[in-house]
């Protein structure tokens, strides 16, 4: 909204004539652009209405208009205004030849929103007042551009010492066959000497790298962002000995130290030439992890790196690295001082560094948070405090101010969070004095300083007479052009409504009235993807328990973790879904990395057996685990638990004892692996055993039959024997006496046979005249002849 007309406001014209039909021409010219508008909208015509210079990027079918001040973006009493138009023709017909009107905003901008409302206005209105009209000298063919450099004389302007200084809007307009084919929008600063109170603007800039995994930097990429024009000599080319604070990725930091005497020179150079800046430091998370989307995932603290001592090569820190020639990579000298050779690296520590070396630096501040911008939820201060981060840089979608007037003066940065307190950023000169940082052509660095400018300018002249300091922040992920970034630092620091201060200095301004924090949220789906990742991290800690040296894999999966939560990562979701998938697979193999080899059948055959289950660790380090067997049914009983340990890339068969208790058939056995503090190691391993208990009593039975029937047959071959050895014996003796034997021998004999075996019948001492002797086979009692 444009402030209202005053005599200190308006501008003072001097006197232009213009002729009747003039007059009746600058209606119509608005009734045209109007109509093409409409028909715009209508028909989708081939020449859209103006594109204003400072609104979002124009299609690619349409004619857009840029203008800005030529020269410095302030204008001064009795100087002509010097203006440069760029016309470009993004349609495919050929744009004729036509004029370049310049015109002068009707009102002042005197408050932030009038400004904003200039410059990227919902719908386009009148341009103001007619300063200068000049005819284009040839046509534009598609995909063309053509440059205008113009100058509008100092009376033409229309602006005295009896205009009050601040801000001013003029647009240009380019017209064919009296249609108005674009028009584009700038402002500049109208300032005549008077005593002004400065706005001190505090700046951050990042220093961090492209996203990644990785969770530290390779050596061959170190050495390439290190190079005179890599990635991170151009942002600390940009920023160092400038009053602008640093705030540093301590990735990079531990990524160049933990290379010891195999860094590259370049890296060595650039970490001596940070450690020798002036600016204020503070260190963001590690691998710019954001910080917000951890607490709303569910972690208590901001995390930080396990351990580095797995990685730490003693043999890279047995003596200083050699000291690197001179590199052109280093900032150029301030005029009228006198270049200085780089810094040669600091020698390196002839012990290996701990971890909490390799992190180590002596920063300005360390109590600072920097989320992602326009995300912290209001649960996300408490993890800030608890993490020690006192003050949090915030966006300043993430704070509102209590009233809603349009022209209400712009606030210090400081909010208080309760818990600590808030940094806002202001997002207007942040975003001006990033799209000048990146400009790709002199023309649009201009006509992003004259919008910072005014931005500030505006500010400036709200209160005059108190001071407001202000926080602007360059971003991450697109990088600034150091040589456009230093010309947008000179370039505010000679103007007389602004002056550097300090991040210290921010911390330490009064607090803001009437603005509080406005709860915003990271997206649902990041949200989600980093709840998995943190409950993973959690499964890998778990399973570590069971590993000789526990910290090389949690240590490495915390890097990798910290690198995969990085800001960076929001301008790529398809990116991130990649990465997180590829570690999520990474991680399954990890946990799975340890099992139960043996799939079974197995036969158990008696009352007490043990089984052999065969456990493989594919891991470069042993693991101890305890073994747990638990069968489907009451067919077998198991035992304790069993507790192995195996050796690293190897495999080791344990005995698991087994009790059949009741009957035959079929069991499963349920084998887990367990850590020594009661973790499961994935999931369990089924092993079919078939039960035949019976089988031990019946082989003994059928071995006892055996055993009796070999003595049996033994003893009934030998009782054969000695009856034919007697029949054989009494054979004998019956041919020795002669056949003529006399019968009554012969009765005699049978009837002492007869009375032998009745003795035998009667038992032992039976009947009279028993004695000892008995009716044995081979005991004969002489027959009495009773013939004498």
């Amino acid at each position: 909204m444009e402030a209202e007309t005053s005599r200190a406001r308006r501008p003072v014209h001097r006197m232009i004539v213009r002729s009747p039909a003039s007059r009746l021409r600058m209606p119509l010219s608005v009734l045209i652009v109007t109509l093409l508008l409409s028909l715009t909208g209508l028909f989708g015509g081939t020449f859209p209405a103006a594109s204003p210079a400072h609104a979002a990027t124009p299609a690619p079918d349409a004619v857009s208009v840029d203008v800005s001040p030529t020269g410095a973006p302030v204008l001064r009493p009795g100087q002509p205004l010097p203006v440069t138009v760029r016309i470009t023709n993004g349609t495919a017909d050929t744009v004729p030849v036509g004029t370049i009107k310049l015109y002068l905003a009707t009102r002042a901008l005197t408050s932030r929103t009038a400004l904003g409302n200039w410059l990227r206005p919902e719908k386009l209105g009148a341009p103001g007042d007619l300063m200068l009209s000049q005819p284009t000298t040839a046509a534009i063919q598609p995909g063309g551009t053509a440059i205008y450099k113009l100058s509008v004389p100092a009376p033409s302007i229309g602006l005295g010492a009896a205009n009050a200084w601040g801000a001013r809007g003029m647009a240009a307009t380019l017209t064919g066959d009296g249609d108005v084919l674009a028009q584009g929008r700038g402002t500049f600063v109208w300032y005549s000497g008077e005593p002004v109170t400065p706005v001190k603007l505090a700046v951050a800039m990042p220093i961090t790298t492209p996203a990644s995994s990785a969770g530290l930097i390779p050596a061959e990429e170190l050495e390439a962002y290190t190079q005179p024009s890599g990635l991170l000599t151009r942002q600390l080319d940009g920023v160092i000995d400038r009053p602008v604070a640093i705030a540093i990725d301590p990735m990079i930091i531990a990524s160049i130290r933990i290379l010891g005497s195999s860094a590259p020179p370049g890296a060595t150079v650039w970490l001596s030439r940070l450690a020798e800046a002036t600016n204020d430091i503070f260190p963001l998370g590690y691998a710019d992890a954001d910080i917000a989307l951890q607490a709303q995932a569910g972690s208590k603290t901001a995390l930080a790196p396990i351990s580095f001592e797995w990685l730490i090569d003693p043999e890279l820190f047995t003596e200083a690295p050699p000291t690197p020639e001179p590199t052109a990579g280093t900032a150029p000298p301030t005029p009228g001082e006198s270049a200085t050779p780089s810094p040669s690296p600091t020698p390196g520590e002839l012990t290996p560094p701990t971890s909490a070396g390799l992190l180590d630096w002596d920063y300005t501040m360390t109590d600072i948070g920097w989320p992602a911008a326009g995300v912290v939820a209001k649960g996300d201060l408490d993890v800030f405090a608890a993490s020690g981060l006192t003050t949090t840089i915030l966006s300043g979608s993430n704070v509102t101010q209590s009233t809603d007037a349009t022209d209400e003066p712009t606030p210090n940065t400081v909010l208080s969070l309760g818990s600590g307190r808030g940094l806002a950023t202001d997002d207007a000169i942040s975003r001006a004095l990033r799209d000048a940082a990146r400009a790709t052509t002199e023309d649009a660095w201009r006509g992003a300083v004259a919008e910072a400018s005014s931005q500030l300018a505006v500010v400036s002249a709200e209160r005059p007479g108190t001071a407001r300091t202000l926080l602007a922040t360059f971003d991450r992920g697109r990088q600034a052009n150091p040589d456009r970034l230093v010309q947008t630092l000179d370039s505010l620091s000679a103007l007389p409504w602004q002056t550097p201060a300090t991040l210290r200095e921010a911390r330490s301004a009064p607090q803001a009235v009437g603005v509080a924090f406005e709860p915003q949220a990271e997206t649902d789906a990041r949200v989600d993807l980093a709840r998995r990742l943190l409950r993973r991290e959690a499964e890998v800690g778990a399973f570590s328990t069971a590993l000789e040296d526990p910290v090389r894999v949690t240590g490495a999966h915390r890097l990798e973790l910290l690198a995969l939560l990085g800001t960076a990562w929001a301008d790529d979701p398809a990116a991130w879904r990649e990465a997180t998938d590829a570690s999520f697979v990474a991680s399954a193999d990890l946990l799975r990395s340890v099992t139960v080899t043996t799939k079974g059948p197995v036969n158990v055959v008696g009352s007490k057996v043990d089984i052999p289950v065969t456990l493989s660790n594919s891991l470069g380090q042993a693991v101890t685990v305890s073994v747990q067997v638990v069968p489907s049914n009451g067919r077998l009983v198991v035992g304790n638990d069993v507790e192995a340990t195996i050796d690293a890339d190897s495999a080791r068969t344990v005995k698991v004892p087994v009790t059949a208790a009741v009957g035959n058939g079929d069991v499963t056995l349920r084998v887990s692996l367990y850590t020594p503090d009661g973790t499961r190691i994935d999931r369990p391993t089924e092993i079919a055993v078939s039960v035949h208990a019976d089988w031990e009593g019946l082989g003994a039975l059928i071995f006892a039959v055996i055993v009796v029937l070999f003595f049996g047959f033994g003893v009934w071959r030998n009782i054969l024997r000695r009856r034919r050895e007697r029949a054989a014996l009494e054979a004998e003796e019956s041919g020795e006496s002669g056949a003529g034997e006399s019968e009554a021998e012969a009765d005699t004999a049978v009837g002492a046979t007869a009375a032998t075996e009745a003795g035998s019948e009667s038992g032992p001492g039976s009947g009279p005249g028993s004695g000892t002797g008995t009716g044995s086979d081979d005991v004969r009692t002489p027959a009495t002849d009773p013939r004498g």
